[in-house]
């Protein structure tokens, strides 16, 4: 629009004289803003956006166009572009897997977000833009500006130098990256090039130099480029561990400290039947134990053939006549890893583009070609008489006990008598063990100098993570002649409401065991049950505001549906971003204002169909006083009784510790056990059945 005539009486909207204009530096030659956006959008791939974009800036040079608008309108111009830069990066930060990609491609984007300011400037008469249009703190005043608000600053230097920053964001992926830049850095010093005479051939000849040494240069750094990302990236898993290695897993068996993973979620189960038990998501398996770290011995990984687009981890289709699993979504950190897989997996669907290998220890690898936010699969479990096949036969490795803590392994099985029990009985007997007598920790404990780490376990401490029961398990049923190996991956066991599934966070990383019977390996999770209550009893009411910008990011990214071509209506979450985030910080101050009244359950709400045996004692524990706390487990109700100096938190804590069993335990109840459950149940039942003293006549 026109800009408003000057008046004795200037406003914020009224046009102040140009000044600084002295102090602004050369203006740059009519050609090489377009050349400029042509750079970036051949080196971005973005060539489409960028042949309007090159138009639109070279007409007002060509045809001579400008007009002028308000500085008011000029103001709003600049907020606008600093609003889509911002809507930008958080669409970025939700659709991409690392807070890097994300910037990456913010920056990428920054000569289209910006262009609406350069074409401000291009198409109007001043030979810059007032600096408080381009900062709110110098805004305000008679004049419209603060001190110092009105001096010009040219953004067409600026905007050149965000075009070639864009462009090189990325690894060159040709050899003419550094020569194109050579050209156009020429194209920006040629006003300075000598008028006439020899200095001008010398700049000449000076820059055919620099655009042949660009080129040779060019190539080298490619080569370099490739070489040193590689070294990193071996010296990264190496040292760091940033991938999982299928063939060897460093336990924190030894280790003095506290452990603790993020509460990141990780993985999405969306299961087709409800879930009674925890789901234990398998990415490797390893049958060699040597002084704190599993080994894989021999299995080469061999390429998953795809068959209409089903991935048969056993050959011919027939063997995934079994029922259906679950999906799962997976946040992605790279563009290859190990696929987290139920045990008797025998089918994979939607992953087209997606490589895959599996070794004959059931771990199986991807490789995607660019890295992407989410994987989204479904799998398929195999028939029973199938399962068998799944991973290879144990052999004399599966049976193997050495190093120094072997004594105290053999000791500890013939103190619980487990060789004389079926393999069964065995099992029930050590969980049982485990639970009645140690205690799970994330702070491990300090050996002395002359005991080994699960000597001191099994001994003296009692008390470890998921590592020290996995492996302890494994080594003792080894002893009694049972095959065993060690297995990595996750354990899904909470159900978030908000997105309707149940997750894994990256606390949830597990250990557990895998057990040759009946012919094919079983898994069994010896740790104590209540594992993840105790880790998140200590989750934040921070963790409830990730937890929201999580299922924005999923819901954004569509892995949520089966129905990847319903994109473009999720697009509507675009326009309502800033409104969520205004409803996220006040959800922020109100959870922390309730000083983490509110903290999330730490058990996942069990479906109405699934309610515990323990409802109507909570009920009528609460009738006096003493009812289950919204952020308790079962066993932390029990135990706090029990220093309340409550009579019936003993067999209340044993009829929980029974509970558990049936649940978690592979082999279950027995029917005396069952009995036994039911019995001590009954009886805190008759003792909260009494009537309240205060309620009791006379």
């Amino acid at each position: 629009m026109p800009s408003a005539a000057p008046s004795a009486a200037p406003t914020a909207d009224s046009e102040t004289p140009v000044t600084g204009g002295d102090a602004l530096p050369r203006p740059p030659p009519p050609w090489l803003i377009p050349a400029g956006l042509l750079f970036w959008g051949v080196h971005t791939g973005l060539w489409w956006l960028a042949v309007p974009m090159t138009v639109l800036a070279a007409l007002p040079g060509w045809r001579g166009w400008h007009f002028e608008l308000a500085l008011r309108e000029r103001r709003r111009v600049a907020d606008l572009c600093t609003l889509m830069i911002v809507l930008a990066g958080a669409w970025l930060t939700l659709n991409q897997p690392r807070l890097g990609a994300a910037l990456i491609l913010l920056i990428q984007w920054l000569p289209a977000l910006l262009f609406p300011l350069l074409a401000v400037q291009l198409y109007g008469r001043r030979p810059g833009l007032e600096l408080s249009v381009l900062f709110l703190s110098l805004r305000g005043g008679p004049s419209g500006h603060r001190p110092g608000g009105e001096t010009l600053f040219d953004l067409r230097w600026a905007y050149l130098l965000v075009c070639v920053i864009a462009a090189a964001m990325i690894p060159p992926q040709t050899p003419w990256l550094l020569p194109s830049l050579a050209l156009l850095t020429a194209g920006a010093l040629l006003p300075w090039a000598p008028a006439a005479g020899g200095r001008r051939g010398l700049f000449t000849l000076l820059l055919a130099l620099v655009l042949a040494a660009s080129v040779a240069l060019a190539a080298g750094l490619r080569l370099g480029h490739d070489i040193t990302e590689q070294a990193v990236l071996r010296w990264m898993e190496q040292w760091l561990g940033t991938q999982l290695d299928p063939y060897r897993a460093t336990t924190a068996i030894g280790e003095v400290g506290r452990l603790k993973g993020s509460e990141r979620i990780l993985l999405r189960v969306y299961p087709q039947a409800p879930m009674d038990d925890a789901l234990l998501l398998r990415t490797a398996s390893y049958d060699r134990y040597v002084d704190g770290t599993w080994f894989t011995t021999g299995s080469l990984f061999e390429p998953v053939a795809e068959r209409n687009g089903r991935r048969p981890l056993l050959g011919p289709d027939t063997a995934a006549a079994g029922t259906g699993g679950p999906r799962i979504v997976m946040l992605l950190r790279r563009t290859e890893g190990l696929l987290p897989l139920p045990g008797d997996t025998a089918l994979v669907t939607g992953l087209p583009g997606t490589a895959l290998h599996r070794n004959d220890y059931g771990t199986v690898r991807y490789e995607v070609p660019v890295t992407k936010p989410l994987l989204s699969y479904r799998v398929r479990e195999s028939a029973a008489s199938a399962r068998a096949a799944l991973t290879t036969p144990p052999s004399a490795a599966d049976l193997r006990v050495v190093g120094q803590d072997a004594p105290a392994i053999a000791a500890f099985a013939a103190e619980l008598g487990l060789a004389d029990l079926t393999p069964r009985q065995a099992l029930a007997a050590l969980q049982s063990h485990f639970v009645r007598h140690f205690r799970y920790t994330l702070t491990l404990p300090e050996p002395p100098a002359d005991t080994g780490p699960l000597t001191h376990f099994l001994t003296r401490a009692r008390a470890g993570h998921c590592e020290y029961f996995a492996t302890a398990a494994a080594l003792v049923l080894r002893d009694i002649g049972l095959p065993t190996r060690y297995v990595r991956g996750w354990s899904v066991q909470e159900y978030s409401a908000l997105e309707d599934a149940w997750i894994a966070r990256e606390s949830h990383a597990h250990a557990w065991v895998q057990v040759y019977l009946n012919g094919r390996w079983q898994d069994f999770d010896p740790t104590p049950p209540d594992w993840a209550a105790l880790e998140a009893a200590d989750r934040g009411w921070l963790q409830d505001a990730a937890d929201v910008v999580a299922w924005l990011r999923l819901a954004v990214s569509g892995a949520a549906s089966e129905d990847r071509g319903d994109r473009g209506d999720r697009d509507w979450l675009l326009l309502p971003l800033a409104v969520l985030v205004v409803l996220l910080a006040w959800r922020i101050i109100r959870r922390a204002r309730r000083g983490g009244a509110g903290r999330r359950r730490t058990e996942p709400p069990a479906p109405a169909h699934q309610a515990t045996p323990f409802a109507a004692l909570e009920r009528a524990a609460a009738r006096h006083g003493h009812g289950r706390r919204a952020d308790e487990t079962l066993l932390e109700w029990a135990h706090r009784l029990g220093g309340e100096g409550v009579d019936t938190a003993e067999p209340l804590a044993q009829a929980v510790q029974l509970y558990y069993r049936s649940r978690f335990d592979p082999a279950g109840l027995d029917a005396d056990a069952r009995r036994r459950l039911e019995a001590l149940i009954g009886d805190c039942l008759k003792h909260w059945h009494t009537p309240p003293a205060a309620a009791r006549p006379g």
